[in-house]
């Protein structure tokens, strides 16, 4: 495992789901958000699109979608979203910099991905280079090639010192080169 922080000053384009917005409306057009009969939405990430899921990332009305620096779509529900972002103007916020642990192939195995192999179905294929990391996130499977990373959102320890529970989620390395720097 080894620290990361959202770099400072990361400005980046954020929109409500259920509002009127021409990016939503395009990101529809396009595939990469679906309204489903039940009222929650599907979100077509790039992680998503490589695990060829049939379904997108769940989410509902009033979370919130970011653009990545590459445009691709990801969600965000509400709460954390509001907790971790500062509204600038417009679609504009700042996502408040803060220290998070991360890992990726090249570090050692450690408790905190046993963890989500054994409890969270985070699959780690070394077979299979283009699809090295496979897990459920957001209702559907999300895949990331072998220079991917898993970034934890927080990492909550039993008295013993095991892992209780994670969040997380799975970054494309180029996403997470542009977003991120090691602490």
């Amino acid at each position: 495992m080894f620290r990361v922080i959202k770099n400072r000053g990361n400005i980046l384009h954020a929109y409500r789901l259920g509002s009127d917005s021409p990016v939503l409306a395009g990101l529809a057009a396009d595939g990469k958000i679906v309204l489903r009969k039940d009222g929650r939405y599907e979100i077509f990430s790039q992680e998503v699109q490589r695990s060829g899921a049939e379904h997108g990332e769940l989410a509902s009305a009033g979370d919130y979608v970011k653009l990545d620096s590459t445009g691709a779509p990801y969600p965000n529900d509400a709460a954390f979203f509001e907790a971790n972002h500062r509204h600038l103007s417009g679609d504009m916020y700042e996502q408040f910099p803060k220290v998070l642990l991360a890992w990726d192939a090249k570090e050692p195995m450690c408790e905190e991905i046993r963890f989500l192999i054994r409890e969270k179905g985070l699959v780690l294929d070394p077979a299979c280079l283009e699809r090295y990391y496979t897990v459920p996130l957001w209702g559907t499977t999300e895949a990331g090639d072998i220079r991917a990373v898993l970034v934890f959102y927080s990492v909550s320890y039993r008295e013993d010192g095991t892992v209780a529970d994670a969040s997380f989620n799975l970054v494309e390395r180029t996403e997470f080169e542009r977003t991120y720097s090691r602490c």
